[in-house]
């Protein structure tokens, strides 16, 4: 790393600390102008890309990052997040697949499989991938709750049982939420 792509990228991080979006991207791209291969900072514009809603834009660093670092998991999982955004689960899934073979410990990547299997009513993929989710992070209260919600789906009420004892020994809100939702939608 060089003393100006580091000086950038310092100037990047303290624009957002100060709130001040527009500076911090311009601060990010010239990182990128004096080192492009600089992860960190081509992560970061694709994140604030996305957190913007220019998910085009995002998804265009994301897939410039991953030509130069290809095994990047959490740059898969970038890319992965924003096709969700997008509701293109198909492209999502692609992205999250990689992300876990790069890093089978990348419990938001499991997550964020669960979530578009859900969306694309594959449910069982979908516990799969809460369930794997949840043992990365037991005390996950978002993924018990979505493992919950496609175990009721399902018809499987002896496992909404066991999530719901999972959830309360650790998460009183998010079993009242749970319990709420899979009895409304069985009335």
């Amino acid at each position: 790393m060089s003393f100006h792509s580091w000086w950038h990228f310092r100037r990047a991080r303290f624009f957002l600390f100060l709130n001040k979006r527009d500076k911090a991207i311009a601060a990010l791209k010239d990182v990128l102008s004096v080192d492009p291969a600089h992860e960190l900072a081509a992560n970061s514009l694709g994140f604030q890309y996305g957190e913007l809603g220019e998910y085009e834009l995002a998804a265009e660093q994301f897939q410039s990052t991953l030509q130069r670092h290809p095994d990047d998991a959490n740059t898969h999982f970038n890319l992965g997040f924003i096709r969700q955004k997008q509701a293109r689960h198909d492209d999502a899934i692609a992205q999250f697949d990689c992300a876990v073979k790069n890093n089978p410990a990348l419990d938001r990547a499991w997550f964020g499989l669960g979530i578009s299997y859900a969306a694309l009513d594959r449910r069982d993929a979908a516990i799969t991938a809460f369930e794997r989710a949840a043992k990365l992070q037991p005390m996950n209260p978002h993924a018990l709750y979505e493992l919950g919600i496609q175990h009721h789906a399902l018809g499987h009420t002896d496992k909404v049982a066991e999530v719901v004892d999972r959830l309360r020994q650790f998460d009183p809100k998010a079993t009242a939420q749970l319990l709420a939702a899979t009895q409304s939608r069985t009335n």
